[in-house]
């Protein structure tokens, strides 16, 4: 598995670009077999807008594979080394299962 990393700063100043360059670099990195992977162990310095970024991918692979073909589906992007802030910051957003799936160590799965 290739993992493509992420700069050490997503913050406002930067998601546009990052999202962009991020994007056309993920678009052609999955397969049907093996997922767009992204590693997030540089990140240090970041604020919500890397969550944004990181949902907006999300999406923009699924619009992307969604084009390609009448009910055409990518692999979920896979989420490498999150830093324990990011998590941290996911869970107080609502966002931690969209982005890393299972509940974060300690915290209890949510009825529906």
């Amino acid at each position: 598995m290739v993992a493509l990393t992420v700069p050490e700063r997503i913050n406002a100043d930067n998601a546009t670009a990052m999202l962009a360059s991020l994007t056309e670099a993920l678009a052609g990195a999955g397969t049907a077999t093996e997922p767009p992977t992204l590693d997030l162990a540089p990140l240090a310095v970041f604020d919500s807008s890397a969550l944004s970024l990181l949902l907006q991918l999300e999406r923009s692979l699924q619009a992307v594979a969604a084009s390609g073909e009448p009910g055409g589906t990518s692999p979920p992007l896979v989420l490498l080394n999150p830093p324990a802030k990011l998590q941290e910051l996911a869970e107080l957003y609502g966002v931690a299962g969209l982005l890393f799936g299972a509940p974060a160590k300690g915290e209890a799965p949510q009825a529906e």
